[in-house]
């Protein structure tokens, strides 16, 4: 609490209150706290070191953020410290869905139909392209001395083949995303039966593609939604659904997964040049490694079952 009092005194909506009670909450990136003011609750996100490393705009997530809260999908913004970018947000009276619960044909379609609408807000000023990404993961992991896996120029082909499926795609497949739809960065609200989307910092003008690849690997630890699932998904995105879009989807699969690990890199390099302090009981470059062997490599073998790219 004593290390927070600079941060709250600098909360305007909490001048003059008579109890703050605090409570820490989980966090990699950034660490968040539940914060009980006069009675009221509400979440602080103090962000964490050197996100700019990582591609994260402030000023654009909180854009995100605003414009999802007006359409109902997230919580309220309360207050927004810069330069650091620490912000305040209602408190959300719901629940995460665990694995179980969410692996249900409904569940997926209110997923998927809360993605559908943040793809109907309007373009803010950020962007964001996995392959770019992973592209300026690289070069942070290389200045920081991170070796890279043996395979990795075999990834990278996949990579650009891809990318001239995206190129290739006449859809109206660019729109607002929020890119990072992790079980822990949604809520499940029971009496509006309704979703509350939280953490818009990869926020930004996208490909949904990437967005409903982050719907099947949204436990991620606990592996990909099953393929009946995912065609529940796609059927409730689409409607009718074709293999073009299939392979599309499969793409943003391995982008997603080629995504994290290039993260967890660029991370592990930034902990050990000192830009960022570790993170007790996870280690980045062994979960990194991880996905590099298993999940990168085995969305890489299905993206290539496709038929190539006339």
């Amino acid at each position: 609490m004593n290390d927070l009092q600079p941060i709250i005194a600098r909360i305007q909506p909490w001048q003059g209150a008579k109890e703050i009670k605090v409570e820490r909450l989980a966090g990699l990136t950034n660490v968040n706290y539940r914060v009980s003011v006069d009675g009221e609750r509400f979440v602080l996100r103090v962000s964490g070191q050197n996100t700019e490393q990582l591609g994260i705009n402030r000023q654009h997530e909180i854009a995100g953020l605003q414009a999802a809260a007006a359409a109902g999908i997230a919580p309220k913004l309360v207050a927004f410290l810069m330069p650091e970018g620490h912000l305040v947000t209602r408190w959300v009276d719901g629940c995460h869905w665990d694995v179980a619960t969410f692996r249900t044909p409904d569940n997926v379609r209110l997923l998927t139909e809360t993605v559908k609408r943040i793809h109907t807000l309007a373009p803010s000023a950020a962007a964001f392209s996995p392959f770019q990404r992973c592209a300026a993961f690289l070069q942070t992991a290389q200045r920081f001395g991170v070796t890279l896996p043996p395979d990795f120029n075999q990834l990278n082909e996949t990579m650009h083949a891809i990318a001239t499926d995206q190129q290739h795609d006449n859809s109206d497949w660019q729109r607002f995303c929020h890119n990072d739809l992790v079980s822990v960065n949604y809520l499940f609200v029971e009496r509006q039966h309704s979703i509350k989307i939280l953490d818009w910092e990869f926020s930004g003008l996208g490909d949904i593609y990437y967005d409903l690849a982050t719907i099947v690997y949204t436990h991620d630890s606990d592996g990909p939604i099953s393929p009946e699932l995912e065609n529940v998904m796609l059927e409730c995105y689409f409607g009718t659904v074709t293999d073009f879009q299939r392979k599309r989807l499969a793409g943003m699969k391995f982008m997603l997964m080629l995504f994290t690990a290039m993260w967890g890199l660029a991370q592990y390099g930034m902990q050990r040049a000192g830009l960022i302090p570790a993170v007790q009981g996870f280690d980045y470059r062994e979960f990194a490694d991880y996905l590099f062997s298993h999940d990168v490599l085995e969305l890489q073998t299905q993206y290539r079952q496709f038929p190539k790219q006339a």
